[in-house]
């Protein structure tokens, strides 16, 4: 018997999957790592020992699914879960730990980023609307009377900040997001600091 067939024999896939950094809720289901999406549409049927997304469409056993994950062939995913799960059919076999390894942090990545982009993107629209208050509240009556420095700060950076909204968290790419993470922390530190500042004397 070749050692993928003995793997999809011995081998759980539900195990499979949690091992390999699939967060499965009690229905078996996750979000799909091999597409964007924000439902959980991958799904693992323990009694037949398949998995299947119905965003993207893949789907297979549990060979196919580190074959997928960590993109390489059937027989290394057969030696990959062979190792990881200790069923001891080849113990000569040199683990892929590392490619293990390096697929959950690239999730572990993908998850901080994703939590610091929705973050962020909540926190332009809530300055955004401080300033668009400020703009209506504290206008000059006339034009001697000296503008309030909250209406100064609106007339400053609205059109800023409505510029990042749009430019780069609705139409943006991935690309740009990430350059906006890498370069402009001040930026959103001290708009954070602004934010924060405001709503604790209000």
């Amino acid at each position: 018997m070749s050692l993928i067939r003995e793997v999809k024999e011995r081998a759980n896939i539900v195990k499979v999957a949690e091992l390999y950094g699939l967060k499965l809720n009690r229905a078996y289901k996750c979000v799909c790592p091999f597409h964007k999406e924000k439902t959980a549409s991958l799904s693992i049927s323990p009694q037949k020992q398949i998995w299947k997304c119905f965003g993207c469409g893949k789907g297979g056993d549990s060979i196919s699914l580190v074959s997928e994950l960590l993109n390489i062939n059937a027989l290394e995913a057969a030696k990959s879960i062979n190792y990881t799960l200790g069923l001891g059919l080849d113990p000569n076999q040199k683990s892929n730990y590392f490619e293990i390894n390096k697929y959950k942090n690239k999730q572990k990545t993908e998850e901080i980023f994703k939590k610091w982009e929705n973050k962020t993107f909540q926190l332009l629209c809530d300055y955004l609307h401080l300033l668009w208050k400020w703009e209506e509240e504290y206008a000059p009556k006339n034009m001697e009377e000296d503008p309030n420095d909250l209406f100064v700060e609106a007339m400053h950076n609205k059109d800023y900040i409505d510029y990042l909204i749009e430019s780069i968290f609705i139409n943006g790419t991935n690309e740009d997001k990430i350059w906006f993470w890498k370069h402009e922390k001040k930026v959103v530190r001290r708009i954070e600091a602004r934010v924060r500042t405001f709503r604790a004397i209000n």
